[in-house]
């Protein structure tokens, strides 16, 4: 199944922000990054729904699944989201050292 990505403006947020970090440290870092991220939208369309559940998933009452991905140094980062309708809605971008969500963080797609 080919599932429809879909990023709301809190989910296209968390992404500026983490772009925007990497770039005031690393332009290069941050196209890298950008790539990776990229890369993990597309895994997104395909395999969605063989993706983990997330930390998070416990906290509210709908699914929230996760898809991780790297930077080339290896820093990990998390895309949180959870599959609506035949389509893939994205719900948070979590870098490192960043706490787990709380249920109040997580709003359900509408």
């Amino acid at each position: 199944m080919t599932f429809h990505v879909i990023t709301p403006r809190r989910a296209r947020q968390d992404y500026e922000r983490c772009l925007d970090y990497i770039a005031a440290h690393s332009k290069p870092g941050a196209v890298s990054w950008a790539k990776a991220f990229d890369k993990a939208l597309a895994r997104l369309e395909d395999f969605a729904d063989t993706c983990p559940l997330a930390v998070e998933d416990d906290r509210v009452d709908f699914e929230v699944r996760e898809i991780p991905f790297k930077t080339r140094r290896g820093l990990k980062y998390r895309i949180l989201f959870t599959i609506q309708d035949g389509s893939v809605v994205i719900l948070h971008v979590r870098g490192p050292g960043q706490d787990y969500l709380e249920s109040e963080e997580i709003r359900r797609p509408e």
